[in-house]
């Protein structure tokens, strides 16, 4: 009998079994089975090409407590139900197999998994369960639109908030999510208050929350205010807990994705001068996961950016434009994908396509502040500063601890428009003390 290793993950058929995180995967979604048909397969895969007894399986499985073959017959039925009629072989008057050989598959990226769970209702008023229930799932359609997360629906997760935290890492065995996303939602006359947490299901410990209330006098005007903060800082804050993992490894042992992060975060630092490091990470993640659209856009990003706003050579920028073409080819609903492309053909000028890019990043994930920023600065550079700077405002308003160049488009956009003392104190808070910004400063103050 073999023993599972806490390393052990199995791929056949299609499909991934994760032993040390009681995980199963098809291809692009997480599988679901109960604890007892999830043990059974787990043994049958330890045993991968072998007739395990009918005895075997049942002391495996229920150990310590007498059951019927019916029980077994139930949990094979299980299993088949979710990976097919021939992924497990029954041997007459023997066993079980599972029949699928073992594959040494190239490695597929896998992103976070976020349940949002039923929001609490603290009105006290039966009559607002829709609207909570509504909001929550407004939180999972705004989450799913960023592409950078994997989010349960509805059906998935609002079956479990009933749980309480003690029992969050035993239920992830049984949902596959890395984060759980609670909160409540009270009314109070025409104003909501809104409270969320997110947390991580294997330590049940808290990563985030914070406290939402309307300002407004209508109770449905401040909705999609609230869920489009929510959700920009939800998104940011899973990244962000991957990339503390992330950190913590040597480079030779991370997935894919932890490669991403670490080269995403090496772009936002305003302390980081050498954007090298931040492509040899998206070239590796490139190299582990040749499929990977997000890793293709990152690295035509950071050759578009070589030299700063559009200084680099014709031929580097038609590279990266290749490269942001390939991500968008991979993964054409990418919203990113779209915001670098809009950025790359900026810098050649190609002011139409541009804004072409821009409106359908928008237009797939209006959640996400620096693509509303990005919208900002395109409209600057197209000579309609008064709209870019609603657009500014709005990202800004989103996203408080925005990156250094929020403030830096700002400025340019109110420099257009005369106001060289807004310029001047919008480019005091772009916190990075790059050449760049010194340089636009003295401009505004020369023109006072």
């Amino acid at each position: 009998m073999t023993t599972a290793t806490a390393d052990q993950v199995f791929r056949f058929g299609g499909f991934t079994l994760d032993l040390a995180m009681g995980t199963l995967r098809g291809v692009n979604e997480p599988l679901f089975l109960r604890p007892k048909a999830y043990a059974l397969l787990s043994h049958l895969a330890r045993n991968m090409g072998r007739v395990v007894p009918k005895s075997e399986l049942m002391d495996v499985v229920w150990p310590d407590v007498y059951v019927t073959e019916d029980s077994l017959t139930q949990s094979v039925r299980e299993i088949r139900k979710v990976l097919g009629d021939d992924m497990v072989r029954t041997v007459s008057k023997r066993g079980y197999m599972l029949a699928a050989e073992a594959e040494a598959a190239p490695e597929i990226t896998t992103q976070p998994i976020v349940a949002v769970v039923r929001f609490r209702n603290e009105s006290g008023d039966p009559a607002d369960e829709a609207m909570v229930d509504g909001f929550a799932e407004d939180l999972i359609n705004g989450i799913a639109r960023f592409g950078t997360v994997t989010v349960l629906a509805r059906n998935s997760s609002f079956s479990f908030a009933s749980f309480g935290r003690a029992e969050w890492p035993q239920i992830r065995a049984r949902i596959g999510a890395d984060y759980l996303v609670e909160g409540s939602l009270r009314r109070q006359g025409e104003h909501v208050v809104v409270a969320v947490s997110l947390v991580g299901i294997a330590t049940a410990s808290q990563l985030w929350g914070d406290r939402f209330q309307s300002q407004g006098d209508g109770l449905f005007a401040i909705e999609r205010e609230i869920v489009e903060q929510i959700v920009s800082r939800l998104v940011t804050r899973v990244a962000n807990a991957g990339l503390e993992q992330a950190s913590r490894k040597p480079v030779t042992s991370l997935a894919a994705y932890e490669l991403l992060l670490r080269g995403f975060a090496m772009l936002r630092d305003p302390a980081q001068t050498d954007q090298r490091s931040a492509e040899a990470l998206f070239e590796a993640a490139i190299a582990k996961d040749p499929n990977y659209g997000l890793a293709y856009t990152y690295l035509g990003l950071v050759r578009a950016l070589d030299g700063e706003f559009g200084r680099a050579s014709d031929s580097v920028l038609e590279n990266a434009r290749d490269l942001a073409d390939k991500g968008l080819a991979l993964s054409p609903d990418q919203p990113t994908g779209h915001r670098v492309q809009s950025l790359i053909r900026l810098y050649m000028r190609d002011h139409e396509a541009a804004e072409h890019h821009m409106r359908i990043a928008l237009q797939l994930n209006p959640y996400d502040a620096d693509s509303i920023e990005q919208m900002g600065m395109l409209l600057t550079m197209r000579g309609r500063p008064l709209e870019a700077l609603t657009w500014l405002a709005r990202g800004i308003r989103i996203d408080p601890l925005h990156p250094h160049w929020y403030q830096f488009d700002r400025a340019l956009a109110l420099y257009m428009m005369g106001e060289y003392r807004q310029a001047a104190d919008a480019l005091e808070l772009a916190t990075r003390p790059a050449p760049w910004i010194r340089t636009r400063l003295a401009a505004c103050y020369a023109q006072m």
